[in-house]
């Protein structure tokens, strides 16, 4: 996947940052709806930085340290300086778009004031646990999902969680794996994005990643089940 287009950059990877911020601003492709979804820096940031992996670009970066108003991202010394300033800005960009106020330096140090209140998610009244578990993952798909922090996110320790969701006859990493699928699925059949937008879009650390796993579930690739007729789908969602 296009890094640039995945963004929906149209501009020069050399435009002044108020260009590269407008059209952030202005972009209205899946992957950039998925990263500015919650208006959490933490978040965003961890999102961007699977995207730079997920596209392969040379340029890697790493959150070093996060603080209350504050994180810092280690960066390769040996990148280029123009790339890294690129990068910041479009990250600068994301964060501005989500309802922040940010101040980012050359050196990757972000601040921030007080965030958007984080939107509140309904997961319903089931008895289950997993169909709380799936309701959560649905609200930002695009997350790298964590057991601790899911499981903070439900009210329970990690073993508490880990515990009920064995007594439904489950567990973290299969529900999870079974909601991404049941998502692109979804977006397989009734979207036109590309499968590295999917992929991206519903969690995936790469696009061998996606393919791993959702042949794994469904017992085919991505590309081949939205080549399908809907009717001769053997669900196993």
């Amino acid at each position: 996947m296009d890094f640039r287009a995945a963004l929906g950059l149209r501009v020069a990877s050399d435009a002044p940052p108020d260009d590269i911020r407008r059209a952030i601003a202005r972009s209205d492709t899946a992957v950039v709806r998925s990263l500015c979804l919650v208006p959490d820096p933490g978040v965003i940031c961890g999102k961007f930085l699977r995207l730079q992996r997920y596209c392969a670009l040379e340029i890697r970066m790493a959150v070093q340290d996060v603080g209350d108003r504050s994180l810092r991202l280690a960066i390769d010394p040996a990148a280029s300086q123009d790339r890294v300033e690129e990068q910041l800005i479009i990250l600068h960009a994301l964060m501005e778009r989500a309802g922040l106020q940010v101040r980012t330096s050359r050196q990757g140090v972000i601040h921030w004031q007080d965030a958007p209140p984080l939107p509140e998610v309904d997961t319903g009244t089931s008895q289950r646990l997993t169909d709380h578990l799936h309701h959560l993952i649905a609200s930002d798909p695009a997350r790298a999902w964590r057991i601790e922090e899911t499981a903070a996110w439900l009210g329970l320790s990690t073993r508490s969680l880990q515990r009920y969701l064995l007594a439904e006859g489950g567990r973290f990493s299969a529900t999870l794996r079974h909601m991404r699928t049941s998502l692109a699925s979804d977006m397989l059949r009734n979207s036109d994005q590309s499968l590295g937008e999917i992929g991206f879009c519903c969690g995936y650390a790469d696009q061998a990643h996606f393919q791993r796993e959702f042949r794994k579930v469904s017992g085919q690739t991505p590309r081949r089940f939205r080549s399908q007729p809907r009717e001769s789908v053997k669900t196993a969602l």
